[in-house]
């Protein structure tokens, strides 16, 4: 079908499944929505503990889903690297590029939470400027434990429009760069034979979804390079695990020139909250539109404990019940 929702709140088949993957695994800002309707998650209440000792690097960490993942896992005891370009993508023009400000906020408050934090401006597309990176954790830190590798663009459009520089972009960064992030930090890893390798991949992943090729197609990528990197590395003691979240509350969603448009192009105007929470409402099982930053931290810092030592090459879906329609 190829019909939209209408100006009076129709909605088409086409228009749900278009509209939950889209979103997901993308640096964006912190704060949620009364919409989400859904406590906040993330680390647990009784103080530093599963991650004492421990340190971790978080890639796109400045805002959205990176900054939720490292201050969770500061707020259970590891020092936190904070990884981000902190700066615009030139073929992105849809939503607003992280700031360095930005990723300032984020050290800050895994400072406030009595963890050492560390900023690094770096794009993940540069595999020497990873390494570097790494090499500066393990040489003021003295280890690199947990890497979450997080950062990733968006894009929409029918993928017979898309130019060249958007295709490679979205690829680059998504996919080519967890696996650059991931490359990284192995030596080090197979050097101590222990590590965790946690990638932020989504239900695109998991799923086809119009429009949104290019980005389809990289967290399907990462899907596949979690799942052949757990089984290189597992003899090593590396857990290689992802998260797949569905759509979050971020500006990279919310923005509506990008992703609500893309939801709505024949609305007839900027598509707005009211438009889209209740078409995304449908989406999921849940009684929710989207799921928080710290919802997707919550599933991380899991996979980066302790309580997840015999759990490697899995994916866990931070879907609020959209996952529900896969077909395994």
């Amino acid at each position: 079908m190829n019909e939209h929702a209408s100006n009076d709140g129709e909605m088409s088949r086409r228009d749900i499944l278009i509209a939950a993957p889209l979103a997901a695994g993308l640096a964006a800002s912190l704060g949620a929505s009364p919409a989400t309707a859904q406590p906040s998650a993330g680390a647990r209440s009784g103080g530093p503990s599963r991650m004492q000792g421990k340190v971790a690097l978080v890639t796109g960490a400045a805002r959205g889903i990176g900054r939720a993942c490292a201050v969770a896992l500061a707020m259970e005891g590891a020092d936190v690297v904070s990884l981000d370009l902190a700066g615009p993508v030139e073929s992105v023009t849809q939503y607003p590029p992280a700031t360095p400000a930005d990723l300032g906020e984020t050290v800050r408050r895994i400072e406030a939470a009595g963890r050492r934090g560390l900023s690094v401006r770096a794009d993940v597309r540069d595999s020497t400027a990873l390494r570097n990176a790494v090499a500066r954790t393990v040489s003021e830190f003295g280890r690199l434990d947990i890497v979450v590798a997080n950062a990733g663009i968006g894009m929409w459009g029918a993928l017979a429009a898309m130019d060249d520089r958007q295709w490679r972009d979205v690829i680059d960064i998504n996919l080519t760069g967890a696996a650059n992030t991931m490359r990284a930090v192995l030596p080090h890893m197979l050097e101590r034979r222990d590590g965790r390798l946690i990638a932020i991949a989504s239900v695109g992943g998991r799923a086809g979804f119009p429009d949104v090729s290019a980005y389809c197609a990289s967290k399907w990528g990462v899907m596949g390079l979690v799942k052949s990197a757990a089984l290189e590395l597992g003899k090593s003691n590396v857990r290689v695990n992802a998260v797949c979240p569905t759509a979050v509350d971020t500006p990279m969603f919310r923005s509506p020139e990008g992703q609500y448009r893309s939801i709505l192009p024949d609305l007839g105007r900027t598509p707005t909250d009211d438009d889209i929470i209740p078409l995304m409402r449908q989406v999921h099982a849940l009684p929710v539109p989207w799921v928080s930053p710290e919802d997707v931290a919550a599933a991380v810092t899991f996979l980066a404990s302790d309580e997840a030592r015999h759990i490697t090459g899995a994916a866990i879906d931070v879907g609020a019940g959209s996952n529900a329609r896969y077909t395994a």
